[in-house]
């Protein structure tokens, strides 16, 4: 049986050894870790885990098995006998060679129709850039305000786009807010959280989920991928919607910090009597995806990466795999 480093599937927390778990029958507490899931009281065999908010975890659940990262063939170091994990190896890959193969063949483009020039003086931006700085209140002026700001950023003439909003469940408007329903919008979109419309004659839609103006991180992220699908048709010459190439191209123009920190989130709700977790996955271009991207670009552009410290804990810990296995195999990356 191969050795295994358990973590969190969601946010890579690691078990520390203590006692996190109880058992919903017998109240036994104990590792879950150390039975593979089964109580040593009473038997009950536990196929999801939730991770231990309190030992500094998310407090999601995740199939027990998914915990287990197994590595395959110890490599032999200079020291005989020592082995080196996988995820530690910089001479692998952290992401299959086909999406890294995707990814590059697809920036290489990206850097061919926005002008080779222009692709390497984009940079990273932080959410403490001044152009994005506002005292955020929930409200649709933010949204038009953040629009204004992306449009500026992508290089994208604004005039003709419409901004939308609907809801995916009943919801208390703030005053001056018209939302549709979600259901009245006939599946208009692939995304629950927005959708670029273009109905011709230069009226363009994007539509967004309402709830998403009070979270400007999700919103950020939402709207620049809606405008790089715009982009992507009307300037860039792309005959169908491509939402994968839409949130890398936000990457490239500076952006990567908002949509990896969009990708997942979770927060803790409270009740009278009871209370939980609730989570929000994005989707579109995964978060290994996203920091391959951010890496290769910026070691393409010769950036400073002290950003990084903006990054939340899991999108940096795989941006800097990205970026560790980019610097020791230059010659393994696609250029140009």
């Amino acid at each position: 049986m191969p050795e295994a480093r358990i973590r969190c599937p969601k946010c890579d927390w690691e078990p520390d050894g203590k006692p996190r778990w109880a058992c919903s029958v017998c109240k036994t507490r104990w590792n879950t870790f150390e039975t593979k899931g089964q109580c040593p009281a009473c038997g009950k065999i536990y196929t999801e885990t939730s991770c231990s908010s309190s030992g500094g975890g998310c407090g999601e659940s995740s199939p027990h098995s998914d915990w287990y990262e197994y590595y395959t063939e110890p490599i032999k170091s200079k020291n005989e006998g020592a082995s080196i994990w996988f995820w530690k190896n910089k001479n692998q890959s952290p992401i299959t060679e086909t999406d890294k193969q995707w990814i590059e063949s697809e920036l290489i483009w990206l850097t061919e129709v926005i002008d080779s020039f222009y692709f390497k003086s984009l940079s990273t931006i932080t959410p403490d850039n001044e152009e994005l700085k506002r005292h955020f209140k929930g409200s649709e002026e933010d949204a038009h305000f953040i629009l204004e700001k992306l449009t500026s950023i992508m290089n994208i003439d604004a005039w003709e786009i419409q901004l939308m909003f609907y809801s995916e469940k009943p919801t208390s408007f703030s005053e001056g807010i018209t939302a549709t329903p979600a259901a009245g919008l006939k599946q208009r979109w692939d995304s629950t959280l927005g959708k670029y419309v273009d109905k011709g004659f230069g009226n363009k839609e994007i539509w967004i989920e309402l709830e998403q103006i009070s979270d400007p991180v999700s919103l950020i992220a939402t709207l620049a991928s809606e405008l790089a699908a715009l982009k992507l048709t009307n300037e860039y010459g792309l005959e169908e919607q491509d939402k994968l190439l839409a949130d890398l191209t936000v990457v490239v123009f500076g952006l990567g910090i908002f949509m990896g920190n969009a990708y997942f989130k979770f927060a803790q709700w409270h009740g009278n009597t009871h209370h939980g977790w609730r989570m929000q996955k994005r989707g579109g271009l995964p978060e290994m995806l996203i920091a391959y991207s951010m890496a290769w670009l910026a070691y393409y552009r010769n950036e400073d990466v002290a950003w990084k410290q903006y990054l939340n804990k899991t999108m940096k810990k795989y941006f800097e795999k990205c970026y560790t296995y980019i610097e020791k195999n230059k010659d393994k990356i696609a250029w140009s």
